[in-house]
């Protein structure tokens, strides 16, 4: 019973008519949180600014304001850093590419401007990475804790303007930490863990998709 009743909210919720596409892209502020197998974390480590791509579905769910996303991302991360002790430069670049569910609401309007609020989720898969140690460059598909798989949680807000009828642009700020990502080769006893920290700045478009009963004429006005 509590079953039905669920699948039947979620029914309804769904059934709002508003709905749409958008695209986004910006840049990515990231920087690596590192722990070692001792449980030591690695200091000096430095940010990198890279790029993000997403894109997906959108629609209001529930109430006015409230909507929900599910889309695909392209994200870019890295981190510079050296060890004045041993004198060596550290550097990694690593792409992931991931599956995001995220809800926005619409807190206020000043005139054409609508100011929201937004909270995502994003699975992520690494595509592709390299770490350089001095001058050695070590791919690190398959290497430890980069090749588990990244789970992002993300809060930040932003500001869209309607460019037409059914077309809008929006800049958006968010901030971001990944679950630990730990060494499983090291045996329950290491303590090695990664977490990525990123602030993404971006700019999107959002396209409305006309339901089915805006398209229909209504034959009773003939």
């Amino acid at each position: 019973m509590k079953k039905l009743l669920l699948i039947s909210f979620l029914i309804v919720g769904f059934s709002v008519t508003a709905q749409g596409i958008y695209v986004e892209a910006g840049k990515v502020d990231s920087t690596f949180d590192f722990t070692n197998s001792q449980g030591e974390p690695l200091d000096n480590l430095q940010h990198t600014t890279q790029n993000y791509l997403e894109a997906g579905y959108r629609r209001e769910i529930f109430t006015e304001g409230l909507n929900v996303a599910l889309g695909l991302n392209y994200n870019s991360y890295g981190s510079v850093g050296s060890d004045n002790a041993l004198n060596n430069f550290f550097e990694w670049d690593v792409d992931y590419l991931g599956i995001t569910l995220g809800f926005d609401y619409t807190l206020f309007h000043i005139q054409e401007l609508a100011f929201h609020l937004k909270a995502t989720s994003s699975l992520e898969f690494l595509v592709q990475g390299t770490q350089t140690i001095n001058n050695q460059v070590i791919n690190l598909i398959d290497i430890e804790e980069f090749d588990d798989n990244a789970i992002f949680f993300r809060g930040g807000a932003g500001i869209s303007y309607p460019l037409t009828e059914n077309s809008s642009v929006y800049l958006q700020y968010l901030y971001g930490e990944s679950l630990g990502l730990n060494d499983d080769n090291g045996g329950s006893t290491s303590q090695e863990e990664l977490r990525i920290q990123t602030h993404m700045v971006g700019i999107g478009m959002r396209i409305s998709i006309p339901s089915k009963k805006e398209e229909e004429p209504n034959d009773s006005e003939e």
